[in-house]
Protein backbone atom coordinates (compact mmCIF):
# COMPACT_ATOMS: atom_id res chain seq x y z
CA UNK A 1 0.00 0.00 0.00
CA UNK A 2 1.31 3.56 -0.77
CA UNK A 3 1.87 5.51 1.91
CA UNK A 4 1.41 9.06 2.15
CA UNK A 5 4.21 11.51 1.78
CA UNK A 6 4.04 13.38 5.03
CA UNK A 7 3.56 9.68 6.54
CA UNK A 8 6.81 8.76 4.90
CA UNK A 9 8.75 11.95 6.04
CA UNK A 10 7.63 12.90 9.10
CA UNK A 11 8.49 11.69 12.63
CA UNK A 12 5.35 10.21 13.57
CA UNK A 13 6.35 9.46 17.14
CA UNK A 14 5.75 13.55 17.75
CA UNK A 15 2.15 13.42 16.22
CA UNK A 16 0.37 13.57 19.31
CA UNK A 17 -3.71 13.21 19.47
CA UNK A 18 -5.62 15.11 22.17
CA UNK A 19 -5.10 13.98 25.98
CA UNK A 20 -8.88 13.28 26.02
CA UNK A 21 -8.33 10.81 22.77
CA UNK A 22 -10.60 7.68 22.88
CA UNK A 23 -9.07 4.49 21.58
CA UNK A 24 -11.11 1.90 20.80
CA UNK A 25 -12.59 -0.99 18.72
CA UNK A 26 -16.13 -1.50 17.38
CA UNK A 27 -18.54 -4.98 17.14
CA UNK A 28 -21.97 -5.46 16.70
CA UNK A 29 -24.12 -8.21 18.54
CA UNK A 30 -25.16 -10.73 16.15
CA UNK A 31 -21.55 -10.91 13.84
CA UNK A 32 -20.10 -11.69 17.15
CA UNK A 33 -22.39 -13.41 19.87
CA UNK A 34 -23.95 -16.67 18.52
CA UNK A 35 -26.51 -15.59 21.18
CA UNK A 36 -28.32 -19.38 22.11
CA UNK A 37 -31.29 -18.10 23.21
CA UNK A 38 -32.07 -15.70 20.08
CA UNK A 39 -30.23 -18.67 17.71
CA UNK A 40 -32.33 -21.58 18.81
CA UNK A 41 -35.58 -19.92 18.66
CA UNK A 42 -35.02 -18.00 15.31
CA UNK A 43 -35.98 -14.80 17.13
CA UNK A 44 -34.22 -12.34 14.33
CA UNK A 45 -34.92 -12.06 10.54
CA UNK A 46 -31.03 -12.42 10.25
CA UNK A 47 -30.94 -15.99 12.20
CA UNK A 48 -33.95 -16.52 10.11
CA UNK A 49 -32.15 -15.26 6.83
CA UNK A 50 -29.35 -17.02 7.62
CA UNK A 51 -31.08 -20.54 7.44
CA UNK A 52 -30.88 -20.56 4.01
CA UNK A 53 -27.03 -21.11 2.47
CA UNK A 54 -27.89 -19.03 -0.61
CA UNK A 55 -28.61 -15.85 0.93
CA UNK A 56 -24.39 -15.73 1.69
CA UNK A 57 -21.30 -16.39 -0.06
CA UNK A 58 -19.55 -18.61 1.32
CA UNK A 59 -23.10 -20.27 2.89
CA UNK A 60 -21.70 -19.80 6.61
CA UNK A 61 -23.86 -18.75 9.52
CA UNK A 62 -23.87 -16.70 12.64
CA UNK A 63 -24.94 -19.33 14.96
CA UNK A 64 -21.85 -19.92 16.83
CA UNK A 65 -19.89 -16.85 14.78
CA UNK A 66 -17.23 -16.02 17.42
CA UNK A 67 -19.06 -17.33 20.52
CA UNK A 68 -19.05 -13.93 22.14
CA UNK A 69 -22.13 -14.32 24.30
CA UNK A 70 -19.90 -17.05 26.39
CA UNK A 71 -16.38 -15.49 26.04
CA UNK A 72 -17.38 -11.72 26.81
CA UNK A 73 -15.00 -11.73 29.37
CA UNK A 74 -11.72 -13.27 27.84
CA UNK A 75 -12.08 -10.90 24.80
CA UNK A 76 -13.20 -7.89 26.96
CA UNK A 77 -9.82 -8.44 28.04
CA UNK A 78 -8.45 -8.47 24.91
CA UNK A 79 -9.18 -4.80 24.95
CA UNK A 80 -6.99 -3.86 27.98
CA UNK A 81 -4.16 -5.67 26.23
CA UNK A 82 -4.26 -3.85 22.99
CA UNK A 83 -4.46 -0.42 25.64
CA UNK A 84 -7.92 0.55 24.08
CA UNK A 85 -9.95 2.74 26.43
CA UNK A 86 -13.37 2.46 24.09
CA UNK A 87 -15.26 -0.30 22.72
CA UNK A 88 -18.77 -0.02 20.62
CA UNK A 89 -21.09 -2.65 21.29
CA UNK A 90 -24.89 -3.44 20.36
CA UNK A 91 -27.97 -4.86 22.02
CA UNK A 92 -29.55 -8.03 20.55
CA UNK A 93 -33.32 -5.98 20.76
CA UNK A 94 -34.78 -9.48 19.75
CA UNK A 95 -33.44 -11.15 22.40
CA UNK A 96 -33.95 -8.89 24.80
CA UNK A 97 -37.69 -8.33 23.62
CA UNK A 98 -38.62 -11.83 22.58
CA UNK A 99 -42.41 -11.14 21.12
CA UNK A 100 -44.52 -8.76 21.10
CA UNK A 101 -45.83 -6.45 23.56
CA UNK A 102 -48.84 -7.43 25.06
CA UNK A 103 -51.57 -4.66 26.90
CA UNK A 104 -48.72 -1.94 26.13
CA UNK A 105 -46.02 -3.87 28.07
CA UNK A 106 -42.74 -5.39 26.98
CA UNK A 107 -42.33 -8.82 26.99
CA UNK A 108 -38.57 -8.72 28.15
CA UNK A 109 -36.19 -11.63 28.76
CA UNK A 110 -34.34 -10.72 32.09
CA UNK A 111 -31.40 -12.71 31.48
CA UNK A 112 -30.48 -10.88 28.31
CA UNK A 113 -30.70 -7.81 29.96
CA UNK A 114 -28.61 -8.69 32.87
CA UNK A 115 -25.73 -10.37 30.42
CA UNK A 116 -25.39 -6.77 28.84
CA UNK A 117 -25.11 -5.44 32.16
CA UNK A 118 -22.01 -7.73 32.98
CA UNK A 119 -20.37 -6.57 30.05
CA UNK A 120 -20.95 -2.74 30.59
CA UNK A 121 -20.07 -3.38 34.35
CA UNK A 122 -16.79 -5.04 33.37
CA UNK A 123 -16.02 -2.22 30.61
CA UNK A 124 -16.81 0.24 33.69
CA UNK A 125 -14.45 -1.36 35.84
CA UNK A 126 -11.50 -1.48 33.63
CA UNK A 127 -12.66 2.20 33.03
CA UNK A 128 -13.72 1.26 29.37
CA UNK A 129 -15.87 3.85 27.98
CA UNK A 130 -18.94 2.89 26.07
CA UNK A 131 -20.92 3.20 22.83
CA UNK A 132 -23.89 1.04 22.54
CA UNK A 133 -25.86 0.74 19.51
CA UNK A 134 -29.68 0.02 19.42
CA UNK A 135 -30.28 -0.94 15.65
CA UNK A 136 -27.54 -2.67 14.14
CA UNK A 137 -29.89 -4.10 11.41
CA UNK A 138 -30.91 -7.35 13.00
CA UNK A 139 -35.15 -6.78 13.59
CA UNK A 140 -36.86 -9.35 15.97
CA UNK A 141 -38.65 -11.31 13.90
CA UNK A 142 -42.43 -10.44 15.88
CA UNK A 143 -41.47 -6.95 13.91
CA UNK A 144 -40.47 -8.13 10.49
CA UNK A 145 -43.48 -10.26 10.14
CA UNK A 146 -45.14 -6.75 10.58
CA UNK A 147 -43.12 -5.20 7.99
CA UNK A 148 -40.49 -3.99 9.91
CA UNK A 149 -38.98 -0.66 9.40
CA UNK A 150 -41.88 -0.30 6.10
CA UNK A 151 -44.00 -0.01 8.89
CA UNK A 152 -44.23 3.22 10.96
CA UNK A 153 -44.91 1.07 14.32
CA UNK A 154 -41.51 -0.44 14.15
CA UNK A 155 -40.60 3.41 14.84
CA UNK A 156 -42.62 3.45 18.00
CA UNK A 157 -41.65 0.27 18.86
CA UNK A 158 -37.87 1.01 18.36
CA UNK A 159 -38.06 4.30 20.76
CA UNK A 160 -40.01 1.96 23.57
CA UNK A 161 -37.03 -0.38 23.57
CA UNK A 162 -34.75 2.74 23.44
CA UNK A 163 -36.49 3.93 26.76
CA UNK A 164 -36.48 0.64 28.14
CA UNK A 165 -32.29 0.91 27.52
CA UNK A 166 -31.48 3.52 29.23
CA UNK A 167 -33.46 2.80 32.13
CA UNK A 168 -31.86 -0.39 32.63
CA UNK A 169 -27.90 0.40 31.63
CA UNK A 170 -28.11 4.35 31.03
CA UNK A 171 -25.70 4.74 33.96
CA UNK A 172 -23.11 2.26 32.90
CA UNK A 173 -23.59 3.75 28.61
CA UNK A 174 -21.23 6.79 27.71
CA UNK A 175 -22.07 6.95 24.49
CA UNK A 176 -25.62 6.14 22.70
CA UNK A 177 -25.73 5.37 18.64
CA UNK A 178 -29.46 4.81 17.80
CA UNK A 179 -29.17 3.35 14.36
CA UNK A 180 -26.30 1.82 12.65
CA UNK A 181 -25.68 3.01 9.20
CA UNK A 182 -29.63 3.75 7.93
CA UNK A 183 -28.93 4.24 4.60
CA UNK A 184 -26.61 1.19 3.87
CA UNK A 185 -29.45 -0.84 5.57
CA UNK A 186 -32.35 0.33 3.38
CA UNK A 187 -30.62 0.62 0.19
CA UNK A 188 -28.81 -3.82 0.98
CA UNK A 189 -32.77 -4.49 1.92
CA UNK A 190 -34.78 -3.11 -0.70
CA UNK A 191 -33.02 -1.94 -3.73
CA UNK A 192 -29.73 -4.31 -3.74
CA UNK A 193 -31.69 -7.03 -2.28
CA UNK A 194 -29.07 -8.85 -0.47
CA UNK A 195 -29.80 -8.43 3.42
CA UNK A 196 -33.68 -9.09 4.89
CA UNK A 197 -36.10 -8.53 3.88
CA UNK A 198 -34.74 -9.30 0.20
CA UNK A 199 -36.79 -6.38 -1.95
CA UNK A 200 -34.61 -5.27 -5.52
CA UNK A 201 -35.00 -1.95 -6.55
CA UNK A 202 -38.30 -0.74 -4.26
CA UNK A 203 -37.72 2.21 -4.16
CA UNK A 204 -40.93 3.36 -2.40
CA UNK A 205 -40.19 0.53 -0.06
CA UNK A 206 -36.27 1.89 0.72
CA UNK A 207 -37.40 5.61 1.24
CA UNK A 208 -39.96 4.65 3.51
CA UNK A 209 -37.55 2.58 5.31
CA UNK A 210 -35.70 5.70 5.63
CA UNK A 211 -38.68 8.45 6.67
CA UNK A 212 -39.34 5.63 9.54
CA UNK A 213 -36.06 5.29 10.70
CA UNK A 214 -35.52 9.06 11.16
CA UNK A 215 -38.83 8.80 12.99
CA UNK A 216 -37.55 6.10 15.34
CA UNK A 217 -34.06 7.86 15.87
CA UNK A 218 -36.16 10.93 16.79
CA UNK A 219 -38.38 9.02 19.63
CA UNK A 220 -35.12 7.24 20.30
CA UNK A 221 -33.29 10.35 20.91
CA UNK A 222 -36.25 11.52 22.63
CA UNK A 223 -36.89 8.75 25.28
CA UNK A 224 -33.14 8.32 26.58
CA UNK A 225 -33.11 12.24 27.44
CA UNK A 226 -36.17 11.81 29.43
CA UNK A 227 -34.66 9.58 30.95
CA UNK A 228 -31.09 10.98 31.30
CA UNK A 229 -30.83 15.13 30.28
CA UNK A 230 -27.49 14.43 29.91
CA UNK A 231 -26.83 11.65 27.80
CA UNK A 232 -25.17 11.65 24.40
CA UNK A 233 -26.93 10.01 21.94
CA UNK A 234 -26.74 10.51 18.02
CA UNK A 235 -26.57 7.73 15.55
CA UNK A 236 -24.03 6.08 13.21
CA UNK A 237 -23.53 7.06 9.42
CA UNK A 238 -21.27 5.21 6.50
CA UNK A 239 -19.85 8.02 4.47
CA UNK A 240 -18.46 7.00 1.59
CA UNK A 241 -17.17 8.96 -1.45
CA UNK A 242 -18.37 8.81 -4.57
CA UNK A 243 -16.22 9.35 -7.41
CA UNK A 244 -17.60 8.94 -11.17
CA UNK A 245 -15.69 6.62 -13.73
CA UNK A 246 -15.54 9.04 -16.44
CA UNK A 247 -15.45 12.92 -14.99
CA UNK A 248 -16.31 13.92 -18.80
CA UNK A 249 -19.97 11.91 -18.43
CA UNK A 250 -22.54 13.78 -17.24
CA UNK A 251 -24.57 10.52 -16.90
CA UNK A 252 -21.94 9.28 -14.39
CA UNK A 253 -21.23 12.46 -12.79
CA UNK A 254 -25.36 12.59 -12.66
CA UNK A 255 -24.83 9.39 -10.58
CA UNK A 256 -22.09 10.46 -8.45
CA UNK A 257 -24.16 13.38 -7.24
CA UNK A 258 -27.47 11.20 -6.84
CA UNK A 259 -25.33 8.47 -4.80
CA UNK A 260 -23.66 11.15 -2.92
CA UNK A 261 -26.98 13.35 -1.83
CA UNK A 262 -28.52 9.75 -0.78
CA UNK A 263 -26.19 8.07 0.88
CA UNK A 264 -24.13 10.53 2.67
CA UNK A 265 -26.48 13.85 3.24
CA UNK A 266 -29.68 12.22 3.47
CA UNK A 267 -29.99 11.63 7.12
CA UNK A 268 -27.35 14.00 8.17
CA UNK A 269 -29.52 16.70 6.63
CA UNK A 270 -32.80 15.79 7.92
CA UNK A 271 -31.15 15.76 11.54
CA UNK A 272 -29.94 18.85 11.35
CA UNK A 273 -33.12 20.62 9.96
CA UNK A 274 -36.06 18.51 11.58
CA UNK A 275 -37.21 18.14 7.62
CA UNK A 276 -36.70 14.98 4.75
CA UNK A 277 -36.22 16.18 1.59
CA UNK A 278 -37.12 13.78 -1.05
CA UNK A 279 -33.49 15.23 -3.58
CA UNK A 280 -33.88 15.16 -7.44
CA UNK A 281 -34.83 12.93 -9.29
CA UNK A 282 -36.42 11.05 -7.07
CA UNK A 283 -38.89 13.97 -6.06
CA UNK A 284 -40.13 13.33 -9.85
CA UNK A 285 -41.92 10.13 -8.11
CA UNK A 286 -44.55 10.93 -6.53
CA UNK A 287 -44.92 7.93 -4.20
CA UNK A 288 -41.56 9.22 -2.79
CA UNK A 289 -41.98 13.20 -2.85
CA UNK A 290 -44.97 12.35 -0.04
CA UNK A 291 -42.61 10.93 1.95
CA UNK A 292 -40.99 13.93 2.71
CA UNK A 293 -41.87 16.41 4.91
CA UNK A 294 -41.05 17.11 8.73
CA UNK A 295 -40.70 14.97 11.68
CA UNK A 296 -41.12 15.58 15.16
CA UNK A 297 -38.47 15.98 17.74
CA UNK A 298 -36.01 15.06 14.68
CA UNK A 299 -34.22 18.69 14.20
CA UNK A 300 -31.21 18.63 16.21
CA UNK A 301 -31.35 15.26 17.63
CA UNK A 302 -27.34 14.20 17.77
CA UNK A 303 -25.19 15.35 20.31
CA UNK A 304 -22.17 14.40 18.61
CA UNK A 305 -21.65 13.14 14.26
CA UNK A 306 -20.41 9.24 14.96
CA UNK A 307 -18.93 8.46 11.18
CA UNK A 308 -17.74 5.22 9.86
CA UNK A 309 -15.83 5.24 6.70
CA UNK A 310 -14.03 2.88 4.88
CA UNK A 311 -13.54 3.57 1.46
CA UNK A 312 -14.34 5.71 -2.03
CA UNK A 313 -16.54 4.32 -4.41
CA UNK A 314 -15.90 4.88 -8.60
CA UNK A 315 -19.27 4.65 -9.98
CA UNK A 316 -21.37 4.72 -13.13
CA UNK A 317 -24.31 5.24 -14.64
CA UNK A 318 -26.21 1.37 -16.33
CA UNK A 319 -27.59 1.71 -19.36
CA UNK A 320 -29.29 -1.82 -19.03
CA UNK A 321 -32.96 -2.11 -17.48
CA UNK A 322 -34.25 -1.22 -15.12
CA UNK A 323 -33.12 2.49 -14.76
CA UNK A 324 -31.60 3.05 -11.44
CA UNK A 325 -30.43 6.44 -10.78
CA UNK A 326 -28.37 5.72 -8.37
CA UNK A 327 -26.50 3.79 -10.85
CA UNK A 328 -23.26 1.29 -10.23
CA UNK A 329 -20.46 0.70 -8.72
CA UNK A 330 -17.73 0.69 -11.03
CA UNK A 331 -15.84 -3.06 -11.59
CA UNK A 332 -12.19 -0.33 -11.85
CA UNK A 333 -10.17 0.82 -8.97
CA UNK A 334 -7.39 3.00 -8.86
CA UNK A 335 -5.80 2.70 -5.26
CA UNK A 336 -5.56 -0.81 -3.67
CA UNK A 337 -8.30 -2.60 -2.58
CA UNK A 338 -9.23 -4.73 -0.33
CA UNK A 339 -11.16 -8.40 -0.38
CA UNK A 340 -14.33 -6.88 -1.30
CA UNK A 341 -13.14 -4.44 -3.64
CA UNK A 342 -13.17 -1.58 -1.37
CA UNK A 343 -10.07 0.84 -2.45
CA UNK A 344 -7.67 2.86 0.19
CA UNK A 345 -8.14 6.16 0.47
CA UNK A 346 -7.37 8.06 3.25
CA UNK A 347 -7.17 11.57 1.43
CA UNK A 348 -11.29 10.80 1.32
CA UNK A 349 -11.83 10.48 5.01
CA UNK A 350 -9.83 13.49 5.14
CA UNK A 351 -11.74 15.82 3.06
CA UNK A 352 -14.85 14.46 4.56
CA UNK A 353 -13.65 15.19 8.38
CA UNK A 354 -12.25 18.81 6.66
CA UNK A 355 -14.87 19.97 4.56
CA UNK A 356 -18.00 17.73 3.83
CA UNK A 357 -19.21 17.22 7.24
CA UNK A 358 -19.15 21.21 8.03
CA UNK A 359 -22.37 21.32 7.74
CA UNK A 360 -23.38 18.98 10.77
CA UNK A 361 -20.91 19.81 13.15
CA UNK A 362 -22.96 22.16 14.88
CA UNK A 363 -26.61 22.19 15.80
CA UNK A 364 -28.74 25.08 14.78
CA UNK A 365 -28.41 26.65 18.23
CA UNK A 366 -24.54 26.88 17.50
CA UNK A 367 -23.81 24.28 19.90
CA UNK A 368 -20.69 22.22 18.58
CA UNK A 369 -20.64 18.23 18.49
CA UNK A 370 -17.55 16.22 18.49
CA UNK A 371 -17.03 13.34 15.74
CA UNK A 372 -15.89 9.77 16.97
CA UNK A 373 -14.80 7.59 13.97
CA UNK A 374 -17.31 4.67 15.04
CA UNK A 375 -16.00 2.32 12.46
CA UNK A 376 -12.98 2.27 10.00
CA UNK A 377 -10.83 -1.07 9.16
CA UNK A 378 -9.61 -3.05 6.10
CA UNK A 379 -10.86 -6.55 4.80
CA UNK A 380 -9.50 -9.89 4.01
CA UNK A 381 -10.81 -12.54 2.55
CA UNK A 382 -9.78 -16.39 4.80
CA UNK A 383 -11.87 -19.10 4.74
CA UNK A 384 -13.75 -19.88 7.63
CA UNK A 385 -12.81 -23.60 8.44
CA UNK A 386 -9.26 -22.75 8.69
CA UNK A 387 -7.86 -23.24 12.24
CA UNK A 388 -3.84 -23.77 12.87
CA UNK A 389 -1.28 -22.02 11.19
CA UNK A 390 0.41 -18.75 10.99
CA UNK A 391 -2.66 -17.46 8.37
CA UNK A 392 -3.24 -13.72 8.19
CA UNK A 393 -1.12 -12.58 11.00
CA UNK A 394 0.92 -11.06 9.18
CA UNK A 395 -1.32 -8.11 7.94
CA UNK A 396 0.78 -5.70 6.52
CA UNK A 397 -1.71 -4.16 4.47
CA UNK A 398 -3.97 -3.70 7.48
CA UNK A 399 -1.08 -2.19 9.46
CA UNK A 400 -0.77 0.66 6.12
CA UNK A 401 -4.73 1.01 5.98
CA UNK A 402 -4.71 1.53 9.97
CA UNK A 403 -1.80 3.88 9.63
CA UNK A 404 -2.89 6.07 6.66
CA UNK A 405 -6.50 6.97 8.22
CA UNK A 406 -5.19 7.26 11.27
CA UNK A 407 -2.55 10.12 9.76
CA UNK A 408 -5.57 11.73 7.89
CA UNK A 409 -7.59 12.21 11.17
CA UNK A 410 -4.12 13.59 12.32
CA UNK A 411 -4.25 15.86 9.54
CA UNK A 412 -7.94 16.99 10.26
CA UNK A 413 -7.52 17.88 14.00
CA UNK A 414 -4.52 19.94 13.25
CA UNK A 415 -6.75 21.74 10.84
CA UNK A 416 -9.29 22.42 14.06
CA UNK A 417 -11.93 19.36 13.21
CA UNK A 418 -13.36 18.36 17.25
CA UNK A 419 -12.49 14.82 16.75
CA UNK A 420 -12.54 13.19 19.82
CA UNK A 421 -12.33 9.10 19.40
CA UNK A 422 -11.51 6.36 16.86
CA UNK A 423 -12.40 3.15 17.21
CA UNK A 424 -11.41 0.61 14.57
CA UNK A 425 -13.75 -2.03 13.32
CA UNK A 426 -13.08 -4.57 14.31
CA UNK A 427 -12.05 -6.08 17.70
CA UNK A 428 -12.62 -9.51 16.43
CA UNK A 429 -13.09 -11.21 13.20
CA UNK A 430 -17.05 -11.57 12.63
CA UNK A 431 -19.75 -13.04 10.39
CA UNK A 432 -19.76 -10.21 8.04
CA UNK A 433 -23.32 -10.24 6.69
CA UNK A 434 -24.16 -11.46 3.28
CA UNK A 435 -20.37 -12.00 2.76
CA UNK A 436 -20.38 -14.76 5.36
CA UNK A 437 -17.47 -15.76 7.75
CA UNK A 438 -14.90 -15.49 5.23
CA UNK A 439 -14.40 -11.61 5.40
CA UNK A 440 -12.17 -11.10 8.32
CA UNK A 441 -11.89 -7.57 9.45
CA UNK A 442 -10.44 -8.30 13.26
CA UNK A 443 -7.58 -6.94 15.02
CA UNK A 444 -7.71 -10.34 16.51
CA UNK A 445 -8.05 -13.60 14.57
CA UNK A 446 -10.49 -15.83 15.85
CA UNK A 447 -9.95 -19.61 14.00
CA UNK A 448 -13.84 -20.27 13.83
CA UNK A 449 -13.25 -24.68 14.36
CA UNK A 450 -11.76 -24.14 17.43
CA UNK A 451 -12.56 -20.42 18.70
CA UNK A 452 -8.85 -19.59 19.51
CA UNK A 453 -7.62 -15.79 19.76
CA UNK A 454 -4.45 -14.69 17.94
CA UNK A 455 -2.88 -11.13 18.25
CA UNK A 456 -2.82 -9.62 14.58
CA UNK A 457 0.51 -7.68 13.60
CA UNK A 458 -2.48 -4.43 13.22
CA UNK A 459 -3.37 -5.50 16.99
CA UNK A 460 0.30 -5.18 18.34
CA UNK A 461 0.84 -1.55 15.87
CA UNK A 462 -2.46 -0.23 17.31
CA UNK A 463 -1.81 -0.96 20.70
CA UNK A 464 1.64 1.12 20.29
CA UNK A 465 -0.66 4.03 18.97
CA UNK A 466 -3.24 3.89 21.50
CA UNK A 467 -0.44 3.23 24.63
CA UNK A 468 1.47 6.42 23.40
CA UNK A 469 -1.53 8.04 21.90
CA UNK A 470 0.54 9.53 19.05
CA UNK A 471 1.34 7.40 16.02
CA UNK A 472 4.75 6.22 15.26
CA UNK A 473 7.05 5.96 12.86
CA UNK A 474 5.69 2.51 10.45
CA UNK A 475 7.04 1.67 6.80
CA UNK A 476 4.96 -0.91 5.30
Amino acid sequence: MVMTKLSQEADCSQMKFPEDFLWGASTSHFQIEGNPFEINNRLSDWSQWTQDPNHINDQTNADNACDFFQRYSADLDLLTELNLNSFRLSLNWAAICPAAPTAGELKVNKEMIDYYRRILQIAKEKNIKTFVTLFHFCLPQWLANEGGWENEKTAYEFARFAKFAAQELGELVDFWQTLNEPLSYAYESYVNGIWPPGFKNEYSKCFRAIRNQLIGHAAAYKAIHEINISAQVSYALHWRSFIPRNMSSPLDLFVAYCRNKIFNHLFPMAVQSGYLNCPFPFNLFKELSNLAGPIADLKDSADFLGINYYTREICEFSPFAPFIPLGIRSNISVMPVNALGWESCPAALLKLLTVDTRPYRKASTGKERPIYITENGYGERFAANLSTGDWSLNDQERCAYLHTHLLSIYEAIKAGVNIKGYLHWSLLDNFEWAEGLQIRFGLVRVAYPSQERKLRDSARLYSKIASSNSLINYKA
